[in-house]
C-alpha cells in the first residue's frame, strides 16, 4: 500500500515538470507548480528586464550617435548654408549695389533724345535723277581730248560741314537739264534755271557761312575771292574739276571743323542772334526744296475764284512788313490763312517772335507743317533759335475751335492776304478785330476801311471805325500771283480816335 503510495507519487512528481510537445498540428501545454512556476517567472521577468535594459542601453547609445552625426552633419549644413548666404547675400548686394548704381546713372544721365535730322541735299537730287546730269567733267589720262564724264563724276558725292553740332550734309554734284534737251552731249544739255541746282546751294551755302559766322581775321584762314580756299572753290566749279572741287570742299570743312571746336562760330552765331534778311532767304530756300518744291502742282488744286485761291506773299515783300510793323523778339505774330506757311517761318526766323499760321486747307496746311520739321533741324544746323511757331488746320473765321482765341487777343500783328476775298469773309473778319487789344497792328492786300468811312453816330459801333490806316506800295514779284506792283494796308486799333464822338454824344 505504501509502495503503491510511493510509486504514484513519483509519477505525480515526474509530471512537474514542464512538457511542451509539438506536433505539426498540436501543441500541448504542461503547467509546472506554483512554486517552480513563480521563480520561473521571476528568472524570466528579471533576464526580460535585463534584456530591455541591455536594448534600451544599445538603442540610447545608436540614439546618441545618430544625434551626434545629425549634429554634426545639420552643422556642416549649417555652415555650408550660411556660407551660400552668405555669399548669396554679398551677391545680392553686390547686384542690389549695381542696380542702385545703374538705377542712379539713369538718373543723373537723362535720356538723350535724337538729333533732328535735316533732309539732305542728295536724297533731293536722287529723287529726281532722270533730270539731272554729271556738271564736273575731267579729261581722261588714258584718252587725251575726252571730256565726257565717268562713272565717278556721275556720283561725285561731298558733304559740307555746317556752323551748328548737326551732322555734315550730303551733296550729290549733278545739275539739273532742261526735259526737252536731254539725250544730246553733256555739254549741250541746257541747265534748267528753275529747278534745284546742289552745287549752287552748297557754293551759297559756303559764302553766307564765311560773310556772316567770320570775323574779318578768321576769314583771312580761307582767303577770299582772289586766293585761298574760297577762290579755289569757285575756280574749280568754273572750270568743272572734280578733284579740285572736292579738295577746296575738304579744306573750307576742316577750317569749320577748327573754328568750330575753339568755340569761335558758337560765339559769332550768339552775337549774330538772328539771321540776316539774305541768310534767312538761304534758309528758307534750302527748306522749301527739301519739303515742297516737287510736289507743288498740289498747291494749284482749288476752285477758281474762290476764297481758297491760292497765291503766296514773297520774302522781299515780308521783309517790309517786318520793318513797318516793328515786329521783334517780344512779339506775337499771327497769319490768318498762312498757306504753306512761308511768311510764318520767315518772320520767325528774322525776329525770333511767337508766332501762329491758320489754314483751312489741308495740303498746304500740309506743307506747312513739313516745312516747320525742316526748318527746326535747319536752324539748329546754322546754330540759329527758331522762335516759337505753331500751325492750326481750321478756319481762321472760327479761331475759339481752333484754340486761337486767346491768341488773337493777345497778338501785335496779324497778317490777312485777303487779296482774293469777297465782301462777306472781310466784313466777318472786321469782326474780329472788336476784341483786338489797343495798338495791334493788321496788315492786308485789301483795305477793310472803305476809303469814305467816315465816323459818326452811325457808325460808331463799327469796326471799322476803331482802325486807323495806312496805304503802302509793294513792286513786281512781290507776289506770286502778278508781277505788277500794287498796294497793301496797316491797319492800327486805335480806339482813342473814337473819343471825341462818345464826349460829343454823351458830354463826358
Amino acid at each position: 500500500m505504501t509502495n503503491m503510495t510511493t510509486i504514484e507519487s513519483s509519477k505525480t512528481d515526474d509530471r512537474g515538470h514542464l512538457l511542451v510537445e509539438k506536433d505539426q498540428n498540436k501543441q500541448t501545454v504542461t503547467l509546472p507548480p506554483k512554486k517552480v512556476m513563480a521563480s520561473k517567472l521571476a528568472a524570466a521577468a528579471a533576464a526580460a528586464a535585463a534584456a530591455a535594459q541591455a536594448q534600451a542601453q544599445a538603442q540610447a547609445q545608436a540614439q546618441t550617435h545618430a544625434q551626434t552625426q545629425t549634429v554634426q552633419t545639420n552643422a556642416n549644413t549649417s555652415n555650408v548654408t550660411i556660407q551660400q548666404s552668405k555669399s548669396e547675400s554679398t551677391c545680392t548686394k553686390r547686384r542690389l549695389s549695381s542696380s542702385i548704381e545703374n538705377t542712379r546713372d539713369k538718373k543723373k544721365a537723362p535720356i538723350a533724345k535724337p538729333a533732328k535730322s535735316i533732309t539732305h541735299s542728295d536724297r533731293i537730287v536722287q529723287a529726281e535723277i532722270s533730270q539731272y546730269r554729271p556738271y564736273f567733267t575731267e579729261t581722261d589720262t588714258d584718252s587725251p581730248g575726252q571730256s565726257s564724264p565717268t562713272n565717278k563724276e556721275k556720283n561725285l558725292r561731298v558733304v559740307l560741314e555746317y556752323p551748328g553740332s548737326i551732322e555734315p550734309e550730303n551733296f550729290l554734284l549733278l545739275k539739273p537739264v532742261i526735259k526737252n534737251t536731254t539725250g544730246r552731249s553733256n555739254e549741250e544739255e541746257e541747265e534748267d534755271k528753275d529747278e534745284y541746282n546742289p552745287i549752287t546751294d552748297l557754293m551759297r551755302t559756303c559764302e553766307f557761312i564765311y560773310d556772316c559766322y567770320l570775323l574779318p581775321e578768321e576769314q583771312k584762314l580761307l582767303g577770299n575771292q582772289s586766293h585761298g580756299i574760297m577762290r579755289n572753290l569757285t575756280k574749280y566749279r568754273n572750270r568743272r574739276s572734280s578733284a579740285g572741287f572736292s579738295q577746296a570742299v575738304k579744306d573750307f570743312n576742316k577750317v569749320i571743323k577748327r573754328l568750330k571746336a575753339e568755340g569761335a562760330i558758337s560765339k559769332n552765331a550768339k552775337a549774330m542772334c538772328h539771321p540776316n534778311y539774305d541768310l534767312a532767304c538761304h534758309i528758307l530756300f534750302q527748306v522749301y526744296s527739301r519739303t515742297v518744291a516737287r510736289q507743288s502742282d498740289a498747291l494749284n488744286n482749288y476752285q477758281a475764284f474762290s476764297n481758297n485761291v491760292y497765291g503766296e506773299i514773297n520774302p522781299i515783300l515780308v521783309k517790309d512788313f517786318i520793318s513797318k510793323t516793328g515786329v521783334n523778339s517780344k512779339s506775337v505774330f499771327m497769319d490768318l490763312g498762312c498757306g504753306i506757311g512761308n511768311v510764318v517761318l520767315q518772320v520767325a526766323a528774322q525776329t525770333g517772335c511767337e508766332a501762329y499760321g491758320i489754314e483751312i486747307m489741308e495740303t498746304p496746311c500740309k506743307f506747312a507743317k513739313r516745312q516747320l520739321k525742316e526748318y527746326a533741324a535747319r536752324m539748329k544746323a546754322w546754330r540759329l533759335p527758331t522762335g516759337k511757331i505753331h500751325f492750326r488746320h481750321g478756319d481762321f473765321l472760327d479761331v475759339a475751335a481752333n484754340d486761337l482765341y486767346p491768341t488773337l487777343k493777345r497778338s501785335d500783328v496779324l497778317l490777312v492776304n485777303n487779296y482774293a476775298f469777297d465782301a462777306a469773309t472781310n466784313q466777318a473778319l472786321a469782326q474780329l478785330f472788336l476784341d483786338l487789344k489797343e495798338g495791334t497792328k493788321i496788315i492786308s492786300l485789301k483795305s477793310f476801311v472803305p476809303k469814305h468811312h467816315k465816323i459818326n453816330q452811325r457808325t460808331l459801333n463799327m469796326p471799322e471805325s476803331i482802325l486807323r490806316v495806312e496805304e503802302f506800295e509793294y513792286y513786281s514779284e512781290a507776289v506770286s500771283w502778278t508781277n505788277n506792283g500794287g498796294h497793301y494796308y496797316i491797319a492800327t486799333v486805335d480806339r482813342g480816335r473814337l473819343a471825341p464822338y462818345f464826349k460829343e454824344m454823351y458830354g463826358h
